[in-house]
């Protein structure tokens, strides 16, 4: 207790030195010894509570918490702090401190969850988990429920022996608690704040995902959702009779309704291979639940014209074997492309991807993507009486992930190596708007670098990246947004820390 205090003391007076703005005198007077010794036992408790540093499974090392050497503050060489790790005990706070994989942690849960597995190297993160557990009509069944969820998990766990300090942070202004994730580069010192940053920036919407990695929503809702996931986990074989002779019916408002099989409909018309991106409808702003990949399919215009639209038609119901249907739009295909898809990689589909068909409509989102295809039903409803998913749309307009932008390939704390150049990578997807522009903040958000991305396909998300070369030893912040058609920016910026050493 006396050791703290006397830290304490020593920390105020270090914050004191720093705002005056006044060096540590280097000449010798009277009370250089008692000066000398502060520092050293300020020294000594700082390498004592270092941040920790981690090896993750895959060999990629990670310090959640920044150093905090500011020798170039107090003219003082050497002089270090632990205000991070003493104080604020940072290492031990956050949802990492007890889960170092979220995704990990949601695979082994009592009950099956959706997969957040993915190719992109992207953890999950606490703030994807309140996006999810926020406004989603039709998925999650509580509204705005993450606070009780997780408070009634961690009280029912004989696991979690803390506090509520481990996943808080209180507000200096005395008007509440924040979540400590969300808001500890507010607190934690050594950050590294570059204004107007600069680096090399490049995009492709080239980069696809094999059909191995393709995203599926795991969710059951309807019979065949458990079917497809019970076919996928037991690694049933794919019967070529089944994609054969599966029938596809054209029906509604059309003059000449038929049924085919896909088989025929294959020979029938030409398939086309292209890219396309498919994006879960609430993908949380930042989350892996999309996928960029070659689909071979055949157009459904095409499909739909043998049957003769009627002008009256203004909806197209796919709908699935089993009843599921999303509608679109009938005028959407007219500027859209939407594809019968049965490759993906030039393989049939998986059972979790829908074998043998599943539709493909370009920006749309991926609850339209209907898997196990059999009926085109065309209807003349009023358009403006029927939901269409473009977005995961919030309770009071807007969207929360249109524009969504997400950095791949890194984690939380990644080591880095200062004065070398290292390079970030992401994507960004708005759906049937054209992304615009990629931007970077690596001050906290204070200045904004911009990136023109011009003439992109909206049907393919924007593959970007961004190389920067840390100037010094420390953590540094980067954010990423993105800014689309119709003067849309990301709802929230992602946000990741490396560590340069």
């Amino acid at each position: 207790m006396v050791l703290r205090k006397l830290m304490l003391c020593v920390i105020v007076i270090a914050c004191f030195i720093f705002i005056a703005g006044a060096e540590v005198p280097q000449e010798d007077y009277p009370g250089k010894v008692y000066i000398d010794k502060m520092f050293k036992e300020q020294a000594e408790l700082a390498e004592k509570y270092a941040p920790k540093i981690y090896t993750l499974s895959n060999g990629v090392q990670v310090q959640r918490t920044p150093n905090e050497n500011f020798s170039s503050v107090y003219h003082n060489p050497g002089a270090s702090v632990s205000y991070n790790t003493y104080f604020l005990d940072a290492d031990n706070r956050g949802c990492a401190a007890c889960h170092p994989s979220m995704n990990d942690l949601l695979n082994n849960m009592t009950y099956d969850h959706v997969n957040m597995d993915n190719p992109y190297g992207m953890d999950t993160t606490v703030s994807q988990c309140i996006d999810c557990h926020s406004y989603s009509p039709g998925y999650v069944t509580e509204t705005y429920g993450f606070g009780t969820l997780i408070h009634g998990i961690h009280t029912n766990s004989k696991a979690f022996t803390r506090d509520c300090m481990a996943c808080h942070t209180a507000t200096g202004n005395g008007q509440g608690m924040k979540l400590w994730d969300l808001d500890k580069y507010n607190w934690l010192r050594g950050i590294i704040d570059v204004s107007d940053v600069k680096g090399e920036f490049t995009f492709t919407q080239d980069k696809i995902v094999s059909q191995e990695e393709t995203f599926s929503f795991n969710w059951m809702y309807y019979p065949e959702d458990y079917k497809r996931y019970g076919n996928e986990k037991v690694n049933a074989p794919l019967d070529p009779e089944v994609a054969r002779n599966w029938p596809i019916s054209v029906s509604g408002c059309v003059d000449n309704p038929y049924t085919i099989t896909l088989g025929q409909l294959i020979k029938d018309i030409p398939s086309v291979t292209t890219t396309m991106t498919m994006h879960c409808t609430i993908n949380p702003n930042g989350g892996p639940l999309l996928s960029n990949c070659k689909i071979t399919g055949i157009p459904v215009n095409e499909v739909l014209k043998k049957a003769g639209v009627q002008d009256r038609a203004t909806i197209l119901y796919p709908t699935a074997v089993d009843g599921f249907t999303i509608p679109t739009a009938y005028s959407w295909l007219e500027k859209q492309n939407a594809y019968l898809v049965y490759e993906i990689d030039e393989k049939p589909l998986s059972h979790i991807l829908g074998y043998p068909v599943q539709i493909w409509i370009g920006g749309a989102a991926a609850s339209s993507y209907v898997k196990q295809v059999t009926d085109l039903v065309l209807d003349d409803s009023p358009v403006d009486k029927t939901w269409f998913y473009r977005g995961w749309a919030k309770e009071n307009g807007g969207y929360y992930n249109k524009p969504s932008v997400g950095i791949t390939q890194i984690h939380e704390g990644q080591i880095i190596e200062a004065e070398k150049p290292f390079t970030f990578e992401g994507f960004a997807d708005a759906y049937e708007l054209k992304v615009e522009k990629i931007e970077f903040s690596m001050d906290r958000g204070k200045t904004w670098t911009s990136f023109n991305v011009p003439d992109v396909d909206n049907e393919r998300w924007v593959y970007w990246y961004f190389t920067f070369t840390p100037e010094q030893v420390g953590s540094y912040v980067l954010q990423v947004r993105a800014r689309a058609e119709g003067d849309l920016i990301s709802d929230e910026p992602t946000v990741v820390m490396v560590t340069a050493k």
